[in-house]
Parts: C-alpha cells; sequence; structure tokens
C-alpha cells in the first residue's frame, strides 16, 4: 500500500498474503454508505460484507486517501478481511473525497470516529461489535477514536503512526521535508493537490506551495506553527492516551519514520492499560510504505518473505479480541519483532531495552575525514565540519522511507561530501537492539546548524548498509518548541536519538558511525543563520568541530547481545 500516487511502487497485491484459511469464499460490496456526524456534516464509506453472511464484527478504516484509489489497495483490503468473517467499512474522512466538510488534519477525529463507531454498531449488518486498523494517518484515526472511547469499540490495530506528531515531523528540531512537505501540500485538495511541481530547494521554505501553484492552506499552517505548543496540542492526542483501556496492537517497521514515537505510545499504554498483557507490538523490517516487501531487502541485506506473518497477525489479534475466539494470541509474548540479518522473528513478553549498553568512545576508533580523504587515528584534536552549501540535484518531491533512497549507492563514495567516518575493528558477531544515541560535544562558528549520526553496518567488499540514523538541530537542543540561538566558538554537547533496531552485524563486519552536518531533501536545510523556521532566503556556511578529548569526549551507546540470542 501507498499513502499517496507520487510513491514509486509498482502496482498493488491482487491480495494480501495470509498462511490462514479464509471463513468465506467470496465477499460483496456496498457503496456509498452516508454517516451523519453530530454537526450535520455526511461522511461517506464502502461495506464490504462476506457472502452469505447477514450480521458479522465490523473492521473500520478512516482515511484521507480515497477508498477508491487503486494505490490505496482498499478493494484489497477490505475483501482480505470479509474473506476471514468480518464486514469492513472504508470511509472517507471529513472534507476529503467524498466525504463533507473541510478537513483539518488530526482536528475532528476523536469526535467524528466516536460518532463513526457508535453509527456502524446500531446498523443490521454489524453484530455489535467494532474494531479499527490502519496505517499512518488512518492509524492515527483508530488511536482518537479510541480515546473517545465509544461503547462498542472493542480493540484497535494501529501502525506506522505516533500520538505526538509534532515530535515525528520535527525530529529533534529537523523538519521531515521530503516526506512531510509533499504530504500536507497533496492533502490540501479535497482528492489530491499536484506535487510533481514542489521543489524542496525553494526558499523561504514557507512558500514552497506557493511556488509550486498551490495556496497550501495545511503546509504554510504546519511551518508558522511549528514552534506553537497550542497549535499542535489540539492535533495531538498524546496526553489523552490513558483513555484507551481496549486491547490495542501497535505495529510498524525498525525504518519507519514514526517508530520511535510508536515505541513511546507503546509503553504508555501499557502503563495505563487494566490488561497490560492485553496491548501488543509488531515491528518487521519495513519502513513507511512497506517497501521492503516490494524489493526484499532492507537496505541492502536480503530479506525472506514477511507479508504473511504481518497479515497473520492482524487476524490473529482481531480473532481473539474482536471475534472473541481462544487462538494463543500473543501467549508466545506480546511483542513480536523481526531480527534483520538472523532472518527470524523473535517473541517476547515485554520489549527489553537489548543486552548490556556498550559505551564507545569515538576517539578509540579509526577516524577519516571524508572530504579529505584523511586518517586521524590516535588525533586526539577536534575534528571539523563543513555545512551550508548543497549540490542541487532535481529528483523532484519523494515520499520516501529510508529503504527506498533511489539512486544512491551505498559504498563511501556517495556518503556526504563533508562527513567524518568513525570505523571500528571487524567483528564477532553480535545483534545490536535499539541504540540509544550518540553523544558528541561540538563547537560551531554559527547561530545554528545541524549534526546528522548514522550507525553503518560496513561489509567486508564496502558496501556500507544503514542500521539507523539521528539529526537534531542545535537550536532545539534544549526544548522542541523554543529555539535557542548559540554563542559562536563555545563548546555544546548533544544526544541525538537513534530510533529502535534489531539488528545482526556479521562476522568479519564493522560498525561504523558516519557524522555530518545535513540530510537534505530527507530533512529542510539548516541555513545556518538563526533566522525563523520557514522564512530564511540567506544560507551561510558553518564550521563545525566535533571533540574527542579527555574533558570532552564523544561517544555512542549501543545495547549489544550475541549474535545467537
Amino acid at each position: 500500500m501507498t499513502y499517496h500516487p507520487a510513491s514509486t511502487h509498482g502496482a498493488p497485491p491482487a491480495k494480501f498474503p495470509s498462511s490462514r484459511p479464509d471463513r468465506f469464499a467470496g465477499w460483496r460490496l456496498a457503496e456509498e454508505l452516508e454517516t451523519p456526524m453530530r454537526d450535520g456534516i455526511v461522511l461517506r464509506a464502502d461495506l464490504y460484507l462476506p457472502e452469505g453472511c447477514a450480521r458479522a464484527p465490523v473492521i473500520l478504516i478512516r482515511q484521507p486517501y480515497g477508498r477508491a484509489t487503486p494505490s490505496m489497495a482498499f478493494r484489497q483490503t477490505g475483501s482480505f478481511w470479509a474473506r476471514k468473517g468480518y464486514a469492513c467499512v472504508v470511509q472517507d474522512v471529513r472534507g476529503k473525497f467524498s466525504s463533507e466538510g473541510v478537513f483539518d488534519p488530526m482536528v475532528h477525529e476523536v469526535e467524528d470516529g466516536f460518532d463513526t463507531v457508535t453509527w456502524i454498531s446500531r446498523q443490521p449488518w454489524c453484530d455489535g461489535r467494532v474494531g479499527m486498523w490502519g496505517e499512518s494517518y488512518y492509524g492515527f484515526t483508530s488511536l482518537a477514536a479510541a480515546v473517545a472511547s465509544p461503547p462498542a469499540l472493542l480493540c484497535i490495530a494501529p501502525g506506522d503512526i505516533a500520538s505526538d506528531r509534532h515530535k515525528i515531523w520535527f525530529r529533534q528540531g529537523a523538519f521531515l521535508l521530503n516526506t512531510v512537505g509533499p504530504w500536507a501540500i497533496a492533502m490540501d485538495a479535497p482528492e489530491y493537490a499536484a506535487v510533481d511541481r514542489v521543489d524542496s530547494w525553494h526558499l523561504p521554505l514557507v512558500e514552497m506551495a506557493r511556488a509550486a501553484g498551490h495556496e497550501g492552506r495545511y503546509f504554510r499552517n504546519l511551518v508558522e506553527h511549528a514552534d506553537d505548543p497550542l497549535w499542535w496540542a489540539k492535533r495531538s492526542i498524546r496526553d489523552r492516551l490513558e483513555r484507551i483501556r481496549i486491547p490495542v496492537l501497535l505495529w510498524s517497521g525498525w525504518y519507519d519514520n514514526y517508530t520511535s514515537g510508536l515505541l513511546d505510545d507503546f509503553a504508555a499504554l501499557e502503563h495505563a492499560s487494566p490488561r497490560p498483557e492485553s496491548v501488543h507490538l509488531l515491528i518487521g523490517p519495513w519502513d513507511h510504505e512497506s517497501s521492503s516487501e516490494h524489493t526484499d531487502r532492507a537496505v541492502c541485506v536480503k530479506l525472506p518473505p514477511t507479508g504473511a506473518y504481518r497479515w497473520d497477525s492482524y487476524q490473529g489479534f482481531f480473532d481473539r479480541y474482536l471475534m472473541g475466539l481462544d487462538n494463543g494470541f500473543g501467549e508466545a509474548g506480546k511483542v513480536a519483532y523481526f531480527t534483520i540479518g538472523a532472518d527470524r522473528w523473535q517473541e517476547r513478553r515485554e520489549l527489553a531495552a537489548g543486552g548490556e549498553p556498550a559505551d564507545t568512545l569515538l576517539s578509540q576508533v579509526r577516524r577519516r575525514s571524508l572530504a579529505r580523504g584523511t586518517d586521524h587515528r590516535g588525533v586526539a584534536g577536534p575534528l571539523s565540519l563543513r555545512s551550508g552549501r548543497s549540490r542541487r540535484r532535481d529528483r523532484g518531491p519523494q515520499l520516501l522511507g529510508p529503504l527506498q533512497r533511489p539512486g544512491r549507492s551505498p559504498r563511501d563514495r556517495d556518503a556526504p561530501r563533508c562527513a567524518l567516518l568513525y570505523d571500528g575493528a571487524p567483528d564477532a558477531g553480535l545483534r545490536a537492539d535499539r541504540p540509544d544515541h550518540g553523544g558528541s560535544p561540538r563547537r560551531m562558528s554559527a547561530a545554528d546548524t545541524d549534526f546528522t549520526i548514522a550507525l553503518i553496518d560496513l561489509f567486508e567488499d564496502g558496501t556500507a548498509n544503514q542500521i539507523q540514523d539521528g539529526i537534531i538541530r542545535a537550536a532545539y537542543r534544549d526544548d522542541p518548541y523554543r529555539p535557542t540561538p548559540l554563542i559562536p566558538g563555545q563548546v555544546y554537547a548533544y544526544a541525538i536519538e537513534l530510533a529502535g533496531t534489531s539488528y545482526v552485524v556479521k562476522a568479519g563486519h564493522r560498525l561504523r558511525v558516519d557524522i555530518s552536518s545535513s540530510c537534505f531533501d530527507r530533512y529542510d536545510r539548516n541555513l545556518n543563520t538563526g533566522a525563523r523556521f520557514g522564512h530564511g532566503v540567506e544560507i551561510r556556511v558553518a564550521e563545525q568541530a566535533i571533540h574527542h578529548s579527555a574533558d570532552h569526549p564523544s561517544h555512542i551507546l549501543l545495547p549489544l547481545m550475541g549474535a545467537n540470542q
């Protein structure tokens, strides 16, 4: 599935994979269901029913991408659930496609979710039981409806989403440009606004939509309110998660943009639930577009098929909590995750933090400046980076995850032109579980700048496979909503967060840490001036120094386990 037609995938599969037998051979479709909201707005939906079944438990999907959009594969999704014995309702949310009203992302989903679930529960084809499923925005609508607690909603399975979108969209202060930018512009229309003319190089950023010929109301609003916690609070449900008291299956992939926030939500739901054993977690080797199921790769690592395990897990969850079957779902462990490189699923009773944390000082490993081709091993002083100049490459807008960066070689020659590379010794084989962070004292010459970090599996043939990455915008080092300028020349310490993973580094491979000062256009450019976000046009070159002395050590903290654990 894809969340926008601009994403680069082939045709969706005719059927989703499953190792479980169908309960019904056929299904039927009823279109144009009309559901009134409390304010009189009418939302429209399609209904998929098992052939020959008059009443069934219902799986509801509330989404803004068009129930009839072929690339969204809702026909395949609805028929999948109908064959498994469920009715499935696919609804266009307020203001999108066939539904009335104005789409204001994330604002109306709590109330509209409650009203829709309640209406469905009273229909003759519903047996009174409702569950919700969805990824990305329609994962958010699942969480939002559960916050409202309609009595008929028995369980939800939201994926690739987090309750606090600001934390994900502005990752430690850096704006997730090549995903959120085109999405926000595309969504600012009853169906889709075209994004083929969107230029991620345009300055000021706040005018990027207008430069492409669009009003860009929503994109402009989120840029203008980037530092406004009250605006984002209206669009977040993070402070209301404790209201969710029903069983939940959270799911995502190690390379998805939302995984770190989803793991936070998992911990919060576990803590708040009266039955924490009913809060489940599924994490595969996927990104936001599940591109590894199209490419059979996690970046460069070959993968076995994972689709059937995913869809069997969804069904197992709903069979237990919605259909009420005693099927043993989750008895082996309520947490299931895929270990990349070991080609196996792990099932655990809890999400552990991993093995013993290995705190590696970057001064103790081989250091190279890619721009100069110099080996700095044994040098105790700081190493330099420069940011503020990028070469333009006209690739157009890309709604992609880390697994889908086309035309990008995994070898050293295509790493950032100005980067510091820290190479470890060959490993005897180990597993990295949920890397914590990289910490570095750094000195800058500008009022603001970015630092990026990438944890790399360096193959014996020189292939560099990304395990995880992170970024921090220096001005937001202390507060995600209140930028504080840097004092040029002063040394600052930064903790750059890495998202979780479960990854085997094979014998003979090396672990490498790459540090740079930009990851454009995945994230927006830091203009290094300290100007208000989205409004600057001047670009300054910034000089940064990474320190390695005893007084200012740089390090990376990794929970490591033996490869066979």
